[in-house]
């Protein structure tokens, strides 16, 4: 693989055809290394990473078994670090579909001052296929909020230097973007949605479509809400805490 400043990474638990829609949505001026990190897919999904993985710019990170979310991103943003010497992270789900000037939209709109993290703007409630996202026209309005969308997003290294990794207590997932978020805003950072940025979101699939994860999420969100509230003192938007657990620096 090349040495690349963006990487693309796109964990993935089954939902193969899904995967099949939005890989070939991938569009940058940027050069890029695409990561695949299979969680243990037993639809295919293995088979189809071996046929991409033979591109030279492609790695596929195989795993027996669903490490989680945020296991999943820890470890392809390391990996892009330490293997690729990545500074800029773009993490997409796979049942999105994204318009061809979303990620160097995003890649211009993280430089900005202080921002750290930038996301893309869902456009499924405003559209009657999802195909039609790819050919949208984008809004003239350059607008931006403060409400990122953790279904595709970009980060900077200087996150993880400032902020650092996902926390991995919450698991498989919920609850882990707002902690990252909390977090972001407690450095004095910024994690800003780019309102031009265009995504469609065909929305917790992989969840949806696995009797088995539908079970362990929702055993999982009980838990990770728990602990958020542990860790900082309230739900999101009620937190009370500066430092984790409430503990003095």
């Amino acid at each position: 693989m090349k040495k690349t400043d963006l990487a693309i990474i796109i964990p993935v638990l089954n939902c193969l055809d899904y995967t099949k829609m939005m890989i070939p949505t991938i569009k940058t001026k940027h050069p890029y290394n695409l990561i695949l990190i299979d969680n243990g897919s037993t639809d295919g999904t293995r088979e189809y990473f071996n046929e991409l993985a033979k591109d030279r710019w492609v790695r596929q990170i195989p795993f027996s078994e669903n490490r989680g979310v945020c296991p999943s991103w820890n470890f392809g943003i390391n990996f892009a670090i330490k293997e690729l010497n990545s500074k800029y992270f773009f993490i997409p789900n796979n049942d999105i579909l994204l318009h061809p000037k979303t990620i160097d939209l995003l890649f211009e709109a993280i430089k900005a001052p202080r921002c750290v993290l930038t996301t893309a703007f869902d456009v499924s409630g405003m559209v009657s296929q999802a195909s039609e996202v790819l050919t949208m026209k984008l809004p003239e309005k350059d607008e931006i909020s403060d409400a990122p969308d953790f279904s595709c997003f970009m980060l900077k290294k200087d996150a993880i230097d400032k902020v650092g990794f996902f926390d991995e207590r919450f698991f498989p997932a919920y609850f882990e973007d707002n902690d990252y978020h909390y977090r972001i805003r407690l450095a004095g950072l910024r994690a800003s949605k780019i309102h031009r940025a265009l995504y469609f979101h065909y929305g917790s699939r992989t969840i949806k479509e696995g009797k088995d994860i539908r079970i362990h999420a929702d055993l999982g969100y009980a838990a990770n809400r728990d602990y958020y509230k542990e860790k900082w003192g309230g739900k999101p938007g009620e937190e009370i805490y500066s430092t984790p657990f409430g503990k003095k620096e």
